[in-house]
């Protein structure tokens, strides 16, 4: 931002302060809080608030102008500071430059110091803001009170807290003379409002990356003062940059020498005792107390948590210490050399191992301070050790793997380190393994051959959804025997079969596939590789409810992606599809929002972005525009293009908002940047919707129309053919496009499908009765610009044919869903320019008696006359052809009991 930032989360604090100054209930107010949480700033705003507020009017106790006249303020600024502590009237000797205190007695310069700011103030009442008023020398803070006292000032204290105050500057709220207010830290909205603000007020049209939010909000924990020091050393240093339009965090901590500067401020002077015990719980925490009383002095325990240097917690029976704060962490690590890190791992692992007891966990995070030392472990003590660790301490376990890539293990072994790898999002890595593996497996190593086949399911998947490198994938099943479409024997093994049956999927047959893998995945005792092939192939084949089926029988969400890899993600994937377009938004979010929070948490950017996607897209299945792409444009900034599975998804859907929200020029660009990415096997059908949707908007039908009926004969996903002649039918196109989408709906599973269906047909022969109901069937699955849009389309079918109050009807509840659409303007959105509709106040008084307001509580609710309702009411059933309020329901596009 060019100018400060701006002041978030204080407006209640603010509008108290100025109350109290204005109602003269108080003489003043004192800001108590953290250092680092904005005292300073608020006590300065807090300033400028009451001077611009009219001040009371002379009274007993209080100056003022006379006359009743509106009294003003006279401000004055006072900053203390130990230098000046011990300097009688220090703090506020440049409010009298020609007052000498030295010497003179105390109550001769009160009294004189009184004088001269009253003086000053002359008809204005003197406001006196005090800063860090627990370091005034003693004159001044009697001078404070006895001007609180007196009332003949208003004023504004801070003080941070858990400190000792003078005696007057206490008994400021202790005597009730001013109010108290504890100034807290920002709670996580406010967080991300003020690092919003800081980062695009500046520059319109961006956003931040929701996974860099989290970052600052972990590190800072909503300081004010750290998290600016955060963005600015972010920016500085590269960490914090932009991709596009989207502000992203991309590297280390910014530990700037400002940071670590107020940190050291905040934390104070340390001795020996408390550095040592500070650096080691930077690298063991969460430490069992037990633990710690072993290495360090209890009275260093004590006084390090009495001075809040570190928390403690109490875990069933045990009380675990760690740092009260994470920037302590970041920045001692930071400063421990790497011969003093591997000490400290060595001190702990002696510690932990020496006190017995151990918590799994413990057992797991000595494994890792072993491999922190250089000494030799197994690696499956390593990928144990990773597993258990990776939720809560991601960049822990991606140590262990990488140590574990390292060290030599067996064929069982390295399929476990792969997916292992796959988990934590390092599937170049987990490329390398399996690809050894199967060298291993051709060589003829024993155990090898054995796995090999399972390790090419894990493999062929990693290639596709990790690493989007469709030409290996091709590669590696070719090469293996019976592999092929009619190989199969009916004895095979299971991980063959899947094979079999992917490669039939990637090939466009997912009909197939399915008919593959079924005697496999339809058994009891399938496993994961099976059901998720199983899975993917019903969802493209538009058996939703088999995919379904077989997504739960895989229960993808227990352990959330943590186990499976890819394979469970796939399983996912295809759940999410079916759920899409079976119409159940609600359900569909309620499955990608917890996957999307976990891997932001665990700050894995290319989970978070597959997922930010998914959120995305039914964003914009609801009609919110805007909101859908916030999420695209974020997941497009996390991964290239390129190496992202879900590029043409995003793509596609990001073009279909962009259009949408009147960016036409963008979404054709976006566009144009998906087709120079290699296209891939399962998911270029999701291009095919947003290229009739761009030529619709255009105007370009014919075009529209000739992409939608390729896309009907080309695309080997049965919900993305009823998608492109959907798009079309919505661009007002029927014809041929009708006869195929009312063929391919007939045999759909879900309602949305099967409305998709209906509203070709209703179009096509200009039924506008029919419009509007296909429109309250979109607005139900909540599909709402299609409900606003079909809604459009019947009030011009109604009009057509001089229905004009059904036209009226029907435009009134376009209008009312367009309004939850962010903005929204398509094709059949514009149907309603010009058409003879409700004004906006007509619609809100027709939509408040709907509910069944009488005309004097929808008066009281806008403040008008009950008359002007009745008037407004009565025009509103002329122009909309109804007798009564009965009749209104459905007008105003209000379903009963809304």
């Amino acid at each position: 931002m060019t100018g400060g930032w701006p002041l978030v989360g204080r407006s209640a604090t603010l509008r108290a302060i100025v109350a109290t100054a204005r109602s003269g209930r108080r003489t003043g107010a004192v800001l108590v809080g953290p250092p680092g949480v904005g005292r300073t700033r608020l006590a300065r705003a807090a300033l400028a608030a009451v001077c611009g507020a009219e001040a009371p009017r002379t009274g007993a106790g209080a100056r003022g102008s006379g006359g009743g006249a509106p009294a003003r303020w006279a401000p004055c600024w006072v900053m203390a500071g130990s230098s000046t502590a011990s300097i009688p009237l220090g703090a506020m000797a440049h409010l009298f430059p020609d007052l000498d205190p030295v010497g003179s007695p105390t109550a001769r310069l009160l009294r004189e110091a009184r004088h001269r700011l009253l003086a000053h103030a002359g008809d204005a009442r003197l406001v006196l803001a005090v800063d860090d008023a627990h370091v005034l020398d003693e004159t001044s803070a009697i001078l404070l009170q006895q001007l609180a006292v007196s009332g003949d000032a208003f004023v504004i204290v801070t003080v941070p807290s858990g400190v000792v105050v003078p005696s007057p500057v206490f008994a400021l709220w202790k005597e009730g003379l001013t109010e108290r207010i504890d100034i807290a830290e920002l709670d996580r909205g406010q967080s991300d409002r003020l690092v919003v603000h800081a980062l695009c007020d500046d520059e319109p049209g961006t956003i931040v990356d929701g996974g860099a939010l989290a970052h600052l909000w972990r590190l800072a924990r909503g300081n004010p003062l750290f998290l600016r020091e955060l963005v600015d050393g972010g920016r500085a240093g590269g960490a914090l940059r932009r991709v596009g339009a989207v502000w992203r965090w991309e590297g280390p901590f910014p530990g700037t020498p400002r940071l670590v500067e107020m940190v050291a401020a905040q934390t104070g002077v340390l001795d020996d005792a408390e550095q040592d015990l500070m650096r080691v719980l930077a690298f063991g925490q969460p430490l069992d107390s037990e633990v710690a009383a072993d290495l360090f002095d209890p009275d260093a325990l004590a006084s390090a948590e009495s001075r809040g240097l570190l928390a403690s917690s109490r875990v069933g029976n045990r009380v675990d210490l760690h740092l009260a704060h994470p920037l302590h962490t970041e920045i001692l690590r930071g400063r421990v050399t790497p011969l003093q890190e591997r000490e400290i791992y060595r001190r702990l692992s002696e510690a932990v191992v020496s006190g017995g007891g151990l918590r799994d966990e413990d057992r797991w995070r000595t494994v890792s301070w072993q491999v922190a030392q250089g000494l030799p472990t197994d690696p499956r003590e390593l990928l144990r050790a990773a597993t258990e660790l990776r939720a809560r301490h991601p960049e822990l376990a991606g140590r262990l793997l990488a140590a574990a890539v390292e060290q030599n293990g067996d064929a069982p072994g390295r399929l476990a380190l792969a997916g292992g790898l796959i988990r934590l999002g390092h599937v170049e890595q987990a490329e390398s393994v399996l690809a050894e593996l199967d060298a291993r497996a051709g060589a003829g190593e024993p155990g090898a051959a054995g796995v090999r086949l399972d390790a090419a399911v894990v493999r062929v998947h990693n290639l596709y959804w990790g690493l989007r490198a469709f030409g290996r994938v091709d590669e590696v099943l070719r090469a293996i025997p019976g592999t092929g479409p009619d190989e199969g024997d009916g004895d095979e093994p299971a991980a063959l079969t899947v094979l079999r049956a992917f490669r039939a999927l990637l090939g466009g047959q997912p009909v197939e596939a399915a008919r593959i893998v079924a005697p496999v995945a339809d058994d009891d005792t399938a496993g994961l590789p099976a059901l998720a092939v199983a899975a993917m192939a019903s969802a493209k084949s538009g058996r939703y409810g088999a995919t379904v089926g077989y997504a739960k029988r895989a229960d993808p969400m227990a352990p959330g992606l943590e186990d499976g890899g890819w394979l469970r993600f796939q399983v996912l994937a295809a759940w999410w599809y079916a759920l899409v377009q079976s119409g159940d938004l609600d359900a569909a979010d309620a499955l990608a929002l917890p996957c999307h929070r976990a891997a932001v948490d665990r700050e894995l950017d290319r989970y978070s972005a597959l997922f930010a996607t998914w959120l995305g897209i039914v964003a914009g299945r609801r009609g919110r525009v805007a909101t859908a792409s916030h999420w695209l444009l974020e997941a497009a900034a996390a991964v290239p293009a390129d190496g992202f599975s879900f590029t043409m998804p995003l793509v596609g859907e990001l073009a279909v908002a962009m259009a949408s929200s009147g960016r036409v020029a963008r979404a054709k660009a976006v566009l144009a940047e998906g087709e120079r990415v290699p296209g891939d096997m399962l998911l270029t059908g999701w291009a095919h919707p947003a290229r009739v949707f761009v030529a619709g908007i255009e105007g370009r039908t014919s075009h529209a129309a000739t992409i939608a009926l390729a896309a009907a004969d080309g695309a080997e996903t049965h919900g993305h053919r009823l998608q492109a002649l959907h798009t079309a039918v919505r661009a007002g196109l029927t014809g041929e496009v009708t006869d195929r989408l009312t063929v391919l709906a007939a045999d759909a599973e879900g309602p949305l499908e099967r409305a998709y269906g209906a509203h070709a047909a209703a179009l096509a022969g200009t039924d506008a009765d029919g419009l509007d109901r296909v429109a309250v069937r979109f607005a139900d699955l909540g599909f709402v610009l299609l409900a606003a849009e079909a809604a459009a389309q019947a009030a011009h079918a109604h009009r057509a044919a001089g229905r004009t109050g059904s036209s009226a009807a029907s435009a009134s509840r376009a209008r009312a869903w367009a309004q939850d659409c962010e903005g929204a303007h398509t094709p059949a959105l514009g149907l309603l320019e010009g058409s003879s509709d409700l004004t906006p106040r007509e619609h809100e008084i027709a939509a408040l008696a709907a509910t069944g307001m009488t005309s004097k509580a929808i008066a009281g609710e806008l403040v008008v006359s009950v008359r002007t309702v009745d008037n407004v009411l009565r025009s509103v059933y002329a122009k909309l052809g109804v007798s009564g309020r009965g009749d209104l329901t459905q007008v105003a596009g209000i379903r009963p009991g809304a």
